[in-house]
C-alpha cells in the first residue's frame, strides 16, 4: 500500500523532514501521486505539512507504524 510505504519512508529518512520531490525519488512514483497520499495521510494526522513543502511524521504516525498488526501495520512490512 502507498501510503504505508510512505510513512515507512518518511521513518527511515536520515532527517525528520523530507520534501515529495525526496519521497517520490525513494519510491520511483510521481510527485503528483505522493503529494495526493500524503494530503491523504495528512487527513488522518499521521503526516504534518512543515514549512517549505517538507512533511514529517506525527506522533500518532509513529504510534500507526508501531502498533500491534490489529491496531497498525508491521514495520517488517515497510524494509
Amino acid at each position: 500500500m502507498l501510503m504505508e510505504a510512505i510513512l515507512g519512508k518518511l521513518l527511515e529518512a536520515p532527517e525528520p523532514l523530507i520534501n515529495v520531490a525526496g519521497v517520490a525519488q525513494r519510491l520511483n512514483a510521481e510527485q503528483s501521486v505522493i503529494r495526493h497520499h500524503l494530503h491523504l495521510l495528512k487527513d488522518k494526522g499521521w503526516v504534518l505539512e512543515a514549512e517549505g513543502g517538507s512533511w514529517r511524521l506525527t506522533n500518532a504516525g509513529h504510534d500507526y507504524l508501531e502498533g500491534t498488526p490489529e491496531q497498525g501495520i508491521s514495520l517488517k512490512s515497510l524494509g
